[in-house]
């Protein structure tokens, strides 16, 4: 009897419930490029505000929530499924201008993607019905539907108190419907402030053109360290000897480096524009076209494509990287078989996939270890320097040059791996973006200064020809950006950028927001190289 009075109740959660995970996670068996079932955070949340809608005494409420929640999930697993990722606000945006060669396209592809939409709309369908057959049976109050509206205007409030779309562009990782939530949550608050005034119009500028030729008949590999300043760097002239396995192939001729200056001064910002080649700080819609990413370039040249990282929140930072061009991705989630948290595991884990290395490769390594706190990213007994929390400035310093000794401990590792393959291949080395570790009293990044893009450039092109090495050394010059290097790369990938926007000599440091919201810093590069140029020595051949 008691069984026979919940059952209301119950087959409408577990028919919301149905709703909200089984569509994603069936789509997951489909397509295993869709990572958004993995995270348990994001299924929490999807699940409390099913529940909440559930027990929503307006009916009028839950049946329009429930029709916006279908149209959010079901638009972003079609999306998905043909692009490779979520759209964002900003996607949206572009749609609206666009509307009817948008309609044209879909009524192109639509039966293509049918099955996304499939998924949701049964799932959402069921879901409706089971409610409309029980509702007057639920336990009901109205204070549900007041914490729908407040939970519904947090990310809405927050969108408007925010002057930067990073924590609202998508996240691999994060549910459909949470993706959708957001995008539109910052459309409506970046519509709304600009219409009163509080934001400038989008910029607009010529669209970049690709010219295509034959790739190299070599593997490529970056490796993406992370606040990793070569003011501390021995390699660098660091007072202390933190890079002494670098500091040993400074004479091998498969080697060289260069100081260089990051793209941004935050991970989130600095990868988009790397990995899509990105010149202007506030180049919305060429970012969001992704039409020179070089996970997309790399894939149209016949290579498999591989990320692997150690970050933690790998999926919010690699949303601009044409994910459907990525034939493997791994964060810190996929790790787990490895003993330890450290980025060893990379190399751990690229060993493990056993790739075949005489097939054209394109692989990227995404360091961690010099992430503060330092102390936590690598191990105890690699530490050189004593570690005293009591000592500020001493702590800071030695926790970082302990990780910086470790991170190129890894960096040298991963190029004897690439050696043991007998295959040519070129092995790029930048940061995201450098770190202060007391200059001046200052500590951290994520401030537009250009001494926190102090970055260096590594190559290594173990079993390359030394005319090939040569003049990769020659076209990126005496202090490369990550603009030049991203450019050198896709050229080797078998496509030459051509960008009708580029001013000689003048280049910018974005800040904490990949359109600029956040604000930019504009630089004349020879003015910075002057000195490093003035003097050559034996590196910079």
């Amino acid at each position: 009897m008691t069984l026979k009075k919940y059952f209301p109740t119950l087959f409408v959660l577990a028919a919301f419930y149905c709703f909200a995970l089984l569509p994603e996670h069936i789509y997951h068996l489909l397509n295993s490029n869709y990572l958004a079932t993995q995270s348990i955070k994001s299924s929490a949340i999807s699940l409390v505000l099913m529940t909440v809608l559930a027990f929503c005494a307006q009916r009028l409420l839950v049946i329009t929530l429930l029709a916006i929640f279908t149209l959010l999930q079901t638009g972003q697993l079609m999306y998905f499924h043909y692009f490779g990722g979520f759209y964002s606000a900003f996607d949206v945006m572009l749609l609206s201008k666009e509307l009817t060669d948008a309609l044209i396209g879909f009524l192109d592809v639509a039966l293509f993607l049918m099955v996304p939409a499939l998924l949701s709309l049964s799932f959402a369908g069921f879901a409706f019905w089971v409610y409309q057959r029980f509702h007057l049976q639920l336990p009901r109050s109205r204070y549900c539907g007041y914490a729908l509206v407040i939970l519904l205007l947090l990310p809405l409030g927050q969108a408007f108190s925010v002057n930067s779309s990073q924590k609202f562009q998508p996240n691999i990782s994060q549910s459909a419907l949470k993706n959708g939530l957001f995008s539109f949550s910052y459309l409506i608050a970046y519509n709304s402030k600009t219409a009163l005034g509080l934001l400038p119009p989008a910029k607009e500028y010529q669209a970049y053109q690709l010219s295509q030729h034959a790739p190299v008949d070599a593997n490529i590999v970056v490796i993406m360290g992370e606040s990793f300043s070569r003011y501390n760097l021995s390699l660098f002239d660091y007072e202390r000897d933190t890079t002494p396995n670098l500091n040993a192939l400074k004479d091998k001729p498969e080697f060289f480096y260069r100081p260089s200056l990051s793209s941004a001064v935050s991970t989130r910002v600095s990868l988009a524009l790397f990995f899509n080649t990105v010149y202007e700080p506030d180049n919305m819609a060429h970012l969001q076209s992704m039409h020179t990413s070089l996970f997309k370039l790399a894939k149209h040249s016949g290579y498999n494509t591989h990320y692997i990282t150690t970050q933690k929140n790998a999926g919010g930072l690699t949303y601009s990287f044409s994910l459907s061009d990525v034939d493997t991705w791994m964060d810190d989630d996929h790790l787990t078989d490895f003993e330890g948290q450290y980025d060893n595991r990379l190399l751990l884990a690229l060993d493990k996939l056993k790739l075949d290395y005489q097939q054209p490769q394109f692989i990227t390594l995404h360091m961690r270890s010099t992430h503060a706190p330092y102390v936590d990213n690598y191990p105890a007994e690699e530490a050189v320097y004593p570690v005293d929390k009591n000592d500020y400035q001493n702590y800071m310093r030695n926790s970082y040059d302990n990780s910086v000794h470790y991170t190129e401990k890894q960096i040298a590792d991963i190029y004897q791996f690439f050696e043991n393959t007998g295959r040519p291949t070129y092995i790029f080395f930048t940061s995201d973006h450098g770190e202060l570790t007391g200059q001046s009293g200052r500590y951290g990044h994520n401030m537009v200064d250009l001494d926190i893009a102090q970055v260096p450039f590594l190559f290594y092109g173990p079993h390359l020809e030394q005319s090939a090495i040569s003049n990769l050394a020659a076209e990126l010059g005496c202090m490369p950006n990550h603009y030049h290097i991203s450019k050198e790369i896709a050229k080797l990938l078998g496509f030459s950028i051509h960008n009708p926007n580029e001013v000689a000599d003048t280049y910018y440091l974005n800040g904490t927001s990949v359109f600029g919201e956040a604000g930019y810093q504009q630089y004349t590069l020879s003015d910075l190289s002057d000195q490093w140029c003035a003097s050559p020595s034996e590196h910079t051949k």
